[in-house]
């Protein structure tokens, strides 16, 4: 009698278990599901579902934001399964809202960077924001301002400079975000130089521009060509 061949999946759960107890960050977007997807259809290969659904969606941040009843079309996720997936978001957003209290000291601008990314996250448009700190880099507040890009937001320094008086803020980065790319446009760089002249009359220090685009994000003043705007 032939011998069996042994399952290539035998084990798979727990391999995938201790490579996460590591970090994931060696997991593709497939893979991240994939784990995800474990703890909603505990007894069978959830792969083929991943790639299914991205798939569909286009992106996990589609999947995560896809309604429940078009969830539940795929075949093992029940209504339990697509509310545990639509949990995902509000969680990671209560972790940066409790995370990152006023006067909660920032290290380094990738701080701020993770940050910021959790203020924009889910967002439908390009937005405009400012972000106040002390003369010490602690946080003071940030405000979302106008919709748009920097041709046609119509950032008023006039708003920007009401949040600055009202939170007495010696310091600023102003933050806006980009669906393609975190790529500096000439408007961008251009409303930047004007935004720093204007604060400058008020003896505010404009710190830096931080553009976010997904999970990246660019600081202006740590780009090479354009780190002179701010001095």
């Amino acid at each position: 009698m032939a011998d069996k061949k042994e399952n290539p999946h035998k084990g798979h759960r727990k391999r995938m278990r201790e490579e996460a107890l590591k970090g994931f960050d060696s997991f593709n977007d497939v893979r991240l599901l994939e784990f995800l997807l474990f703890y909603i259809i505990p007894q069978k290969d959830t792969n083929e579902l991943a790639h299914e659904l991205l798939s569909a969606f286009g992106s996990v941040a589609g999947v995560l934001d896809a309604d429940v009843h078009e969830l539940i079309k795929f075949k093992g996720i029940t209504e339990k399964g697509a509310l545990l997936l639509k949990c995902v978001m509000p969680m990671a957003t209560r972790y940066g809202k409790s995370k990152y209290k006023d006067n909660h000291k920032f290290k380094n601008i990738d701080e701020i960077g993770d940050y910021l990314m959790v203020k924009y996250q889910g967002l439908k448009h390009e937005t405009f924001g400012v972000l106040c700190l002390d003369a010490a880099g602690k946080l003071k507040k940030f405000e979302f301002l106008n919709e748009g890009n920097a041709a046609t937001v119509g950032v008023s320094f006039r708003e920007i400079a009401a949040i600055v008086f009202k939170h007495n803020a010696p310091c600023v980065l102003i933050v806006h975000n980009h669906f393609e790319t975190a790529l500096p446009s000439k408007e961008d760089i251009e409303m930047t130089k004007a935004v720093k002249a204007s604060l400058n009359s008020l003896g505010t220090t404009l710190l830096d521009h931080i553009i976010v685009s997904g999970d990246d994000y660019i600081s202006m003043r740590q780009t090479a060509e354009l780190a002179s705007i701010f001095k």
